[in-house]
């Protein structure tokens, strides 16, 4: 059961029966094809995965009945990628396949004063967070939040830090541990933030820190910041 397949909350009929529909039923059925009696691993991506236990396919469903229930407890602390969008596809999907692996809480994708790319592939990008999550383990599956501007970021996330990566901090400034219950970690896109958004972030409150003395492209310097905290 090195498999671990994705159905929410939505799909229970009851709470002994699942109904796993779409893609996942695909894959079960007819890639994998998996039998009536198989036992295969579900998670529903709100902390809780189960065994369960195939009674029966149609052409386009798996229903299966619930054998055993694990559940892991919502963190105390979340850390919030805030991304300023990629042009290219390729870099952006790669920052967001990280930031899943890496247990961010929420990927928010904002257009930045720098961002060239406007439109965004919303279920594309659900799809991919929903592969990255199974295959990472993880028992939350993380949300998807698409704003316009970073200021709609402050706005929408209220009571929280906001640490913003910047390479014009001196290195040796950098956070040691998460200490707010919500932190959101500002990652710019191609060309960085502007000096407006950096002046943004100061009237609001937030921090500064540098991920080193190099510079990184985007989708690197995201991966960089989670990975400061994942022990946190």
């Amino acid at each position: 059961m090195n498999n671990i397949f994705y159905a929410p909350s939505s799909a229970f009929i009851d709470q002994e029966i699942v109904e796993i529909t779409g893609q996942e039923a695909l894959h079960i059925n007819k890639v994998l094809r998996h039998k009536i009696g198989d036992i295969i691993l579900l998670a529903d991506g709100d902390g809780a995965r189960f065994e369960v236990e195939i009674t029966d396919f149609t052409k386009r469903t798996v229903v299966a009945k619930k054998l055993t229930t694990n559940c892991e407890a919502r963190p105390s602390k979340k850390k919030i990628l805030a991304l300023g969008v990629i042009k290219k596809r390729d870099r952006l999907e790669f920052a967001i396949e990280k930031a899943v692996e890496l247990d961010a809480w929420e990927i928010c994708l904002f257009n930045a004063d720098h961002s060239e790319r406007t439109k965004l592939n919303e279920e594309r990008i659900h799809t991919q967070i929903v592969s990255a999550f199974k295959q990472s383990g993880r028992y939350w599956l993380p949300k998807l939040i698409v704003l316009n501007s970073l200021n709609e970021v402050y706005e929408h996330y209220t009571n929280s830090e906001f640490i913003m990566a910047h390479e014009e901090t001196e290195v040796n400034k950098k956070p040691n541990s998460l200490t707010a219950n919500q932190t959101i970690l500002l990652v710019g896109p191609e060309g960085g933030f502007s000096n407006r958004e950096v002046e943004l972030n100061r009237k609001n409150g937030g921090k500064f820190v540098s991920l080193g003395k190099n510079r990184l492209r985007a989708e690197t310097a995201a991966t960089a910041f989670l990975s400061q905290f994942l022990f946190s």
